[in-house]
């Protein structure tokens, strides 16, 4: 009776083994996918807030020197053209890409053009960021590591060509802020200008990441750093 009574306990406590780590698997199984997103998250703001702190404080150096600057005659500032001088000048680059290269740097589309913009050239530089243009300086967080999206790890910040709007010449302006709607003098700049329909979503980063034409998600980088957070 002894040895029945052993076996059955051993029997019982096998089976509430399993059941346990049944239990830990599911409740794991829940838990980590939220945990990778909320620290993919967190790392791609940071991302951004260090890339925003980065260009903002190559401009009050670079607006000393007469060297980087092309202006178109109506003395505002031609970035297409300025733009690579800065990078180049003050930022660490350890890779360049052109034309058929570009491929080496950032992710293409089925077109052959960079997820990151259509600009050229591209900008690999010392901390692992990427640097292009589309509509402004715009910069892939980390590099050509996933998951190469805007509204992610892709962002556009807009540099002010000329004094206008209370906004000085060569402030650094993150697109969708409320900066940018106040320099360029229209609410429409603004990512939530509609609350009913912002410009920065789940769905609308979800559907449009990979496009590199002009929508929503090139806004986020201003509601990511108004609010401090990925809410989305």
């Amino acid at each position: 009776m002894r040895g029945f009574r052993r076996h059955t306990n051993r029997a019982f406590t096998l089976a509430e083994t399993l059941i346990t780590l049944t239990i830990i698997g599911v409740i794991a199984a829940m838990t980590i996918p939220t945990l990778v997103s909320k620290y993919q998250k967190h790392s791609y703001v940071t991302g951004l807030k260090k890339a925003y702190s980065t260009l903002s404080n190559i401009m009050p150096l670079a607006m000393r020197d007469d060297e980087v600057w092309e202006y178109y005659d109506s003395g505002s500032i031609d970035w297409y053209e300025s733009g690579p001088k800065i990078i180049n000048k003050y930022m660490k680059v350890v890779k360049t890409c052109e034309d058929q290269n570009r491929k080496d740097c950032v992710e293409v589309d089925d077109y052959g053009r960079p997820i990151l913009g259509w600009g050229d050239p591209i900008y690999v530089t010392a901390d692992g960021m990427t640097w292009g243009y589309h509509y402004g300086h715009s910069v892939d967080i980390n590099g050509k590591k996933g998951p190469n999206e805007w509204g992610r790890d892709i962002f556009t910040f807009y540099i002010a060509e000329s004094n206008r709007n209370g906004v000085a010449q060569g402030t650094v302006i993150p697109y969708g802020s409320k900066l940018q709607a106040k320099y360029e003098g229209s609410a429409a700049y603004y990512w939530n200008n509609n609350p009913s329909s912002p410009s920065c979503t789940t769905e609308i980063v979800k559907q449009y990441g990979k496009d590199i034409g002009w929508n929503g998600t090139v806004k986020c980088a201003g509601r990511v750093l108004e609010e401090g957070a990925m809410n989305y």
